[in-house]
């Protein structure tokens, strides 16, 4: 039988091992803080009924998701900022959207205002079915197939090929309505100030 210490230790190894693949020079330097947060993470579940073989992959995708976490705190080494596309703190609309237009994406080589992009994106999103919408949120937040398969009663397979052909959809779908855009003026009513 192992022992509990046993098992944290070899759960702070798993993590670290699956955030040693990264490159970039925040996750090397903040990969020791990750994975012990991913173990206490993974420590308050511990009365959970678990699969025991199920350690490396359940410490793979909480390590992911720490070292996101971590990422979009500031900015990375390479200059790109990390953005949200939710309502960044800002309770004011006129605030939102001002914050909004100062920030930038690079689709379909084109600088594109973060507004123009909310919006555009919620209206291709509105084209997706129920579930491939859910998938996308879903693996947005961190969630590896496997999770998703259990939680919508797919067999990961499926997920695999369902998330594929949705981000390519969405990727391609944003990537045409960037390329015939005359201009990249920001919307002044968006679903979130009706």
């Amino acid at each position: 039988m192992e022992r509990h210490g046993d098992k944290w230790s070899r759960a702070w190894r798993y993590a670290r091992t699956f955030l040693g693949n990264y490159r970039d020079e925040r996750t090397a330097s903040l990969r020791e803080d990750i994975a012990q947060e991913a173990v206490v993470h993974a420590w308050r579940w511990r009365r959970c009924p678990a699969d025991g073989g199920r350690l490396r992959e359940a410490m793979r995708t909480i390590a992911r998701r720490h070292r996101l976490r971590s990422l979009a705190t500031d900015q990375g080494p390479s200059g790109v900022t990390l953005v949200s596309f939710e309502a960044d703190g800002v309770d004011e609309p006129e605030a939102r959207a001002a914050n909004a237009a100062e920030q930038q994406l690079r689709i379909a080589g084109r600088r594109v205002p973060i507004g123009w992009a909310r919006v555009r994106l919620r209206g291709v999103m509105a084209g997706f079915s129920t579930l491939d919408r859910r998938l996308l949120l879903g693996f947005h937040e961190g969630f590896c197939c496997a999770e998703l398969a259990q939680r919508f009663g797919r067999s990961p397979a499926c997920v695999k090929s369902r998330l594929h052909r949705a981000r390519r959809r969405l990727r391609n779908e944003l990537e045409g309505l960037v390329r015939v855009a005359t201009s990249f003026e920001v919307p002044e009513t968006t679903e979130e100030n009706e």
